[in-house]
């Protein structure tokens, strides 16, 4: 049997080097010497001291919306509303001609180049592009399978009531594989927040399928809403299942919107992928995990003609996420790692990976002191492994 040591590695950049010994796809030793009955059919790499940490878990992408790969885009709408994102995704769609297959793969293998070694992605479902993207999608994760573990939510992108014919779609895309089913904005896109929800969770009850919603409405409307899904939630069991991103509720509230909004993630277990906005405040996140609310972080956007952000790199995330907290501390600065990486698997339902004996071999190797200088200045990874496999050196895949 053939294995794959990394030796002189620091595990989450802590104490002396050790040496993990990767088998069968999972780790099967963690210590300060190489197997006794090292062999030459056993691969060394000699890590030179470098942080191994659990490869990164991306919660919230938009793979099919990527224009990597395609000529520069000038974008010059400049309103910041769900109309002119609409707007703007329908002009993509109409003028982009290179497969979305082809977009998407560009796209998620730099996630992978950049450690990500799980990842979900909200893939559009409209009567005016069919399920083009979900069937793209389904083939990219087919073909990514040894590369990342790839969730694929069917998104109603131009909502659900007001684009007659995307209820039926989302219900064929989830018989034709989907892994989960999105919602948006039930009130503010929808105008009838009862109803959406109602076809939503019908589907999810239906096939058996987690749920993701794009929560945007903010204040007191966006909680209204939230505890009308924690209700849904209840109701149908579906506790642990249920996910949140773009909480806009959660970006700036008062002390009593933020408790309120707290004990009722927390009491129906709805997880909540953190994206961080340029316009936005970010979540108090800290004070959201002592509260018991499940938290990942997430990429969101792919420089789609929406927009020329997005890189697929969720250190990166992480290093905004604490700039814009300003934390200083280490402890700190290590917790915006965490969500990337363990707290992530948990909220994907990734089996773990917290670099001990037993766990899954997902891992990414960066040169480094600490996971605080990771944050701060996020360095070239210098390889990323997926279920015991190099996939990636030096930020490129490795070709097959």
């Amino acid at each position: 049997m053939s294995r794959i040591i990394l030796s002189n590695v620091r595990p989450y950049g802590v104490g002396d080097p050790k040496t993990i010994t990767v088998a069968d796809g999972t780790i099967s030793a963690v210590g300060t010497e190489p197997p006794a009955d090292l062999g030459p059919a056993d691969h060394v790499e000699d890590l030179a001291g470098q942080i191994v940490l659990p490869g990164f878990v991306d919660g919230h992408a938009h793979a099919d919306k990527s224009l990597w790969g395609e000529p520069w885009v000038r974008r010059t709408s400049e309103p910041i509303t769900m109309d002119q994102m609409f707007e703007d995704q329908l002009r993509q769609w109409a003028e982009t001609t290179t497969p979305v297959a082809t977009r998407a793969r560009a796209f998620l293998d730099m996630c992978v180049a950049y450690g990500s070694t799980s990842i979900r992605t909200f893939t559009d479902v409209a009567p005016e592009i069919g399920l083009d993207g979900v069937h793209g999608l389904l083939q990219v994760r087919a073909d990514m399978a040894d590369l990342a573990d790839l969730q694929i939510v069917a998104f109603p992108q131009l909502g659900i009531l007001r684009k007659p014919g995307t209820a039926e779609l989302l219900d064929q895309a989830l018989r034709d594989g989907a892994d989960a089913i999105g919602g948006l904005d039930p009130a503010g896109v929808d105008g009838d927040a009862a109803r959406q929800l109602d076809i939503v969770f019908g589907l999810a009850d239906k096939h058996q399928v987690p749920v993701d919603f794009h929560a945007h409405e903010s204040g007191e409307l966006g909680i209204w809403l939230i505890e009308r899904i924690a209700e849904r939630v209840k109701a149908l069991g579906m506790q642990g299942k249920v996910s949140l991103c773009d909480v806009f509720s959660l970006a700036d509230p008062t002390p009593a919107q933020f408790d309120r909004l707290a004990s009722v993630l927390a009491d129906a277990d709805i997880a909540v992928a953190v994206g961080v906005h340029g316009l936005l405040p970010v979540p108090d996140v800290k004070a959201l995990h002592a509260r018991g609310v499940r938290m990942c972080l997430g990429s969101d956007s792919a420089r789609s003609r929406w927009s020329p952000w997005g890189e697929g790199d969720i250190l990166a995330r992480a290093t905004f996420l604490a700039y814009k907290q300003y934390w200083r501390r280490d402890e700190d600065l290590e917790f915006a790692v965490t969500m990337g990486t363990t707290l992530g698997r948990e909220v994907l339902g990734a089996p773990p990976c917290d670099l001990k004996a037993g766990d899954v071999a997902d891992l990414v190797v960066l040169p480094g002191e600490a996971v605080g200088e990771l944050v701060v200045a996020p360095p070239p990874r210098t390889l990323v492994m997926k279920r015991g496999k190099i996939v990636a050196r030096s930020g490129a895949l490795v070709q097959a």
